[in-house]
């Protein structure tokens, strides 16, 4: 618990995690497994942020439970090979989070995807341990309600949603904190344009905060 604090909570593909690098080809890969034509980039990037099922039925065409799990499973052999082969945070990710820590921000990542994911990721490169809470969509809660459970965990004195996706938008504003978009994500154009703060980098972050008024 975090009493009098500042709450950085942080998307992670598109925001801290420079997804297409490891999981395009993991992607791909399953695609071909289950026997179906592996998509574009462009097309397999158009959905990040959005709930696994969504990339079930939009890449292999079927919502079937045993289908989507199948899948899912097999992107998960993969991008154990391809993260630490070819998977990437961000320029300036690893600076800006010490920059918070030294601030004493207190600092969680809120994903779409399930928590072995965000563990998998955040453990490869080394920065799982900058973390204070990591929230997977295991429990089936939206985002929005997700960070609500942890705004309730402390007793903070100001809290900001960093994302590049219009749930992390709606997050921040249904939970009434302020949003910084990450424009150099998985966005749609537009889809960041009611962001408090708009970065075109990770390592503006922490002035985006300041002129927030955060820390």
């Amino acid at each position: 618990m975090q009493e009098g604090g500042i709450l950085a909570a942080f998307d992670l593909d598109g925001t801290l995690h420079w997804t297409e690098k490891a999981l395009v080809p993991a992607i791909r890969r399953a695609m071909s497994e289950m026997g179906a034509e592996p998509a574009a980039a462009e097309r397999i990037n158009a959905l990040y942020g959005e709930p696994l099922e969504e990339f079930c039925r939009d890449l292999l065409g079927t919502g079937r439970e045993n289908d989507c799990r199948r899948f899912m499973l097999a992107i998960d052999r993969h991008q154990r090979d391809t993260l630490p082969a070819a998977g990437a945070l961000y320029p300036g990710v690893r600076g800006m989070l010490r920059e918070l820590r030294r601030a004493g921000v207190y600092m969680a990542v809120i994903s779409n995807a399930g928590e072995g994911y965000i563990r998998l990721v955040l453990e490869t490169f080394g920065i799982c341990d900058r973390f204070d809470a990591l929230l997977g969509v295991d429990d089936g809660l939206s985002k929005t309600r997700r960070l609500h459970s942890l705004l309730q965990t402390g007793s903070y004195r100001g809290a900001v949603m960093v994302g590049d996706r219009y749930h992390d938008l709606q997050a921040a504003e249904e939970n009434g904190v302020r949003f910084i978009g990450c424009a150099y994500g998985y966005g749609a154009p537009g889809e960041m344009d009611r962001s408090d703060e708009l970065v075109g980098a990770a390592a503006e972050i922490p002035s985006a905060m300041a002129r927030l008024g955060l820390i």
